[in-house]
């Protein structure tokens, strides 16, 4: 990039991101405000996405036009799962009939790999995209900002950032794109992506066309300034980090050279893309290769980018292993656990730094709740106690109605009428041989304070119940990067699982639960199953951790390769 050019994109980026943090706090300033009447704010939401859809054929087989109330709204509308509108979809997709589950244009749909890896099409519309655009990256950059200048920090530094999503197209034969929901709301802003991303594209290269943490480091390395990143998942920056260990030498001779390596794996257009938007830079080369050579400790991100103030993603729960790991890459940065979501909508976000809890967002969509001890009953979003679970049912912007996602959240805490969140459990990944309720987060427990015990970083891990067993018992895999035997570790696990869940100990006591045992899982299992689902065509940001083996596929992939 020549002189000049590249001092007019440092102006605007200077200005673009200064009003993007100018938004961010506005929008968080619209949480507050919101939670202080965050009943009044979801039901009239609600009626507006009645009003809007009264005349689909959805909106006309309910009455949609006469409900009046919640109570009405309740005791005519069924609760619903995706099997409810899958024919609908279906024509929509491929026949690109309107007016079915809702009156309002969709802009897309949004790819939902769902719980057992089934793809689903989940209707997009501009109110759903503007959501996901509202609470993200602006909402970090409020929030960061907010914190340095509480903290004496200065301000949040305006420099360009990473994406480490993936680009992803795929279009439907209805012709409407279909991508990953972050991505696509993403692409709204995406006339600013040359002043607000390192990579100088207004359309990201997708899978197809090259690496995308090959595109995205060769770009930010040579962006000293950059000063975010943003990821769906911070598990999205641990494996840029792994990359880069790996293939920093080649990243630096690229940029040394102004060349594109095979490393890359870009097709002969991405390459031409690439070579167009670089230069020879020997000097930022050598500057790399010199803190490359120190080591990869916890100041190298700060010593790569020192401006370096704030890395986004999802780090609680299931990804809290991945946070941690990523703390001892990141020291002085700041951390924001980002989102709490699906393809479906947006729930909740972080209204603090390095806070895991996540406010709910009453303007995103209606909610309802589902006790977990008492299925019987269903309730609003002023209603929920804290420390008590729920399974999470939306009405989004987009056709979904009295829709079961899946998700079960914990309620921790309350600001005015709204609450904090956060999420408990996929619905169903759990294991419950006699009404124990073992959980995903209560395992995800055990694993956290054996690697305490033990002083073992463990990444992966996967349960599932052994019927043959006499008494049935739990077999927890765990993959260890080093290759030590876990499975020495069993009785301390299954003593701490007793500890966790009580009910667990219960069963266990009257001997018809055996006790847990821990079997090796082959190291790089859990990534050579991450690149299988992408294979089959999964965006790599929709393939989760997998914590519970709920399926034939999983358990026949995992078990295979199980000492």
């Amino acid at each position: 990039m020549k002189g000049l050019e590249k001092m007019m994109r440092d102006i605007l980026t200077g200005v673009v991101i200064r009003a993007m943090t100018i938004k961010g706090h506005l929008d968080v300033r619209d949480m507050h405000r919101n939670a202080k009447k965050a009943g009044r704010v979801n039901e009239k939401l609600l009626f507006k996405i009645l009003r809007r859809n009264k005349d689909c054929m959805y909106g006309r087989r309910y009455g949609f036009s006469d409900i009046r109330t919640v109570e009405e709204y309740r005791s005519r509308v069924p609760i619903t799962t995706y099997s409810d509108y899958k024919d609908l979809i279906d024509k929509m997709v491929k026949d690109d009939e309107k007016g079915l589950i809702t009156s309002l244009p969709l802009v897309g749909y949004g790819q939902s790999s769902g719980s057992v890896g089934t793809r689903k099409f989940i209707p997009i519309t501009k109110d759903v995209l503007r959501i996901f655009t509202k609470y993200t990256v602006t909402r970090m950059m409020g929030i960061a900002d907010d914190y340095m200048k509480k903290n004496g920090l200065g301000r949040l530094y305006p420099g360009r950032g990473m994406f480490t999503l993936p680009g992803f197209d795929d279009v439907l034969p209805n012709g409407l794109p279909c991508n990953n929901i972050v991505d696509a709301s993403a692409r709204r802003i995406g006339f600013l992506y040359p002043v607000i991303l390192s990579v100088p594209f207004r359309k990201r290269l997708t899978g197809a066309e090259a690496n995308f943490r090959y595109v995205n480091l060769r770009f930010a390395l040579e962006d000293k300034n950059s000063m975010y990143i943003f990821s769906a998942f911070v598990k999205s920056y641990t494996d840029m980090i792994m990359y880069l260990q790996k293939h920093w030498e080649t990243l630096v001779e690229d940029i040394e050279n102004g060349t594109v390596s095979d490393l890359s794996g870009a097709t002969p257009e991405a390459r031409a893309r690439i070579l167009a938007a670089t230069r020879p830079n020997p000097a930022r080369a050598a500057e790399l290769r010199a803190e490359f050579e120190k080591g990869f400790d916890e100041t190298i991100a700060k010593r790569l980018w020192p401006h370096l103030c704030v890395i986004s993603g999802i780090g609680t729960s299931t990804y809290a292993p991945f946070a941690e790991l990523a703390r001892k890459y990141s020291k002085d940065i700041l951390f924001d656990f980002s989102i709490y979501g699906a393809t479906e909508g947006l729930f909740a976000a972080c209204d603090r730094i390095g806070d895991g809890r996540q406010l709910m967002l009453p303007d995103s969509c209606y909610y309802e709740f589902i006790p977990v001890d008492d299925e019987s009953r269903i309730f609003s979003i002023t209603e929920l106690e804290v420390g008590r679970d729920y399974e999470i049912v939306i009405t989004n912007q987009a056709g979904l109605y009295r829709y079961k996602c899946g998700d079960v959240i914990t309620v921790v805490d309350h600001l005015y009428e709204c609450p904090y969140i956060q999420f408990a459990y996929r619905k169903g990944q759990l294991i419950n041989v006699l009404g124990e309720k073992t959980t995903e987060a209560h395992i995800n427990a055990l694993v956290e304070r054996l690697s305490e015990q033990t002083g073992l970083s463990i990444m992966h891990w996967a349960a599932y119940v052994d019927y043959n067993s006499d008494p049935c018992s739990y077999v927890l895999l765990i993959e260890n990067g080093k290759g030590e035997d876990m499975s020495v570790c069993s009785a301390d696990a299954d003593k701490l699982l007793d500890e966790i869940n009580p009910r667990f100990a219960f069963y266990k006591a009257l001997e018809e639960i055996g006790s847990l045992r821990i079997r090796n899982q082959r190291p790089g299992t859990h990534a050579e199953w991450a690149k299988q689902q992408i294979s089959k065509g999964v965006s790599p940001e929709q393939v989760k951790p997998v914590r519970i083996l709920d399926s034939d596929e999983k358990r026949e992939f995992f078990l295979s390769r199980a000492d």
